[in-house]
């Protein structure tokens, strides 16, 4: 993976975010190759899944919603995804990947 990363900002595709304050894990920043493949595949995308198919149409909706779409549409009550912290390292994972005492 370290050597995929190290192509990728060589050649300007992505720069981890915030990089010189030691950096965000998993957060990313497009640098000017990263954002024309970002914007070709996303607009191959739309036109492959929206704009050819007549069953289907565009929409932007906003992220942050009012908590009872939440509950009418399921999420509250039949999604659950619990974690556990590891108390030597302080990181936290999925229950289900979190076997025995030690890290995975």
């Amino acid at each position: 993976m370290e050597k995929i990363v190290s192509l990728c900002k060589r050649r300007g595709f992505v720069f981890q975010s915030s990089e010189i304050y030691g950096g965000l894990a998993s957060c990313w920043d497009y640098g000017p190759l990263g954002v024309e493949l970002k914007r070709n595949i996303k607009n191959y995308w739309w036109k492959k899944v929206v704009q050819e198919r007549d069953d289907m149409v565009g929409i932007d909706a906003s992220i942050m919603m009012h908590p009872q779409v939440w509950v009418a549409s399921g999420h509250v009550s039949g999604f659950s995804d619990p974690l556990v912290e590891c108390k030597g390292c302080r990181k936290r994972f999925r229950s289900g990947d979190f076997e025995g005492t030690t890290c995975p």
